[in-house]
């Protein structure tokens, strides 16, 4: 059987209880989401990260129908240190394929790896300032309790967003990354960090799915 975030999920949800996530990077919380379709489910709630001001709004819009008090929205991108930083990202009226403008990355490089299937795709490129939280901060607003999974999507940011939450501390049941634009050394340095803490590894063409059996609580 393929392990996916669902399978996994039906596995570590054993009770009825609510899963809490943490998800880096949810865009608009639709395309191409993998909590969303699950979100039901497996009785998920959490907290939802997005740092681009335009996208931020419609990821509000698109879950208006759940439970208030439910799930919490931070406008932001997490970093190690708080304050605001450069995001490169693809101009709002620019046509494109649909997954365009969720390709916005603190590394414009990471950006342009693109360019082979958007022609043009250079020039489309602006700068927007966004806010920047630590963990700590952004754990700090949100009252949710134990994160159990860790979901992130950063654009090439995945590595160092894994280091700065401190999975050996916080050891969610549940960790899912993009491994896609990380070095070769960067991806190996996240596998030796969740196979250390004992994590088992599922690992699909652009991203990896680990998962620490043992529900805590």
């Amino acid at each position: 059987m393929k392990v996916t975030l669902d399978t996994v999920l039906f596995d570590y949800r054993r009770d009825e209880r609510p899963v809490v996530f943490l998800q880096i990077g949810a865009f608009d919380g639709v395309t191409n989401d993998p909590l969303y379709p699950l979100l039901e489910k497996h009785s998920l709630r959490g907290t939802l990260v997005e740092p681009q001001r335009e996208v931020f709004d419609r990821l509000i819009a698109n879950y208006a129908g759940f439970d208030e008090g439910r799930f919490t929205f931070v406008n932001a991108a997490v970093g190690a240190e708080d304050g605001e930083r450069p995001l490169y990202r693809v101009r709002a009226d620019a046509p494109g394929p649909p997954w365009l403008h969720q390709i916005a990355s603190f590394d414009r490089d990471v950006v342009l790896k693109h360019a082979n299937l958007v022609p043009g795709l250079e020039a489309l490129i602006e700068v927007e300032q966004v806010r920047c939280l630590t963990f700590e901060s952004l754990l700090s607003q949100c009252t949710i309790g134990p994160i159990e999974v860790l979901q992130i999507d950063a654009e090439g940011y995945d590595r160092e967003l894994l280091r700065l939450f401190d999975v050996p501390a916080r050891r969610p049941a549940i960790v899912r990354f993009e491994h896609k634009h990380l070095s070769r050394p960067d991806y190996a340095d996240c596998l030796d960090l969740l196979k250390h803490e004992g994590y088992q590894i599922f690992a699909a063409r652009d991203d990896t799915l680990a998962y620490l059996k043992q529900r805590s609580g």
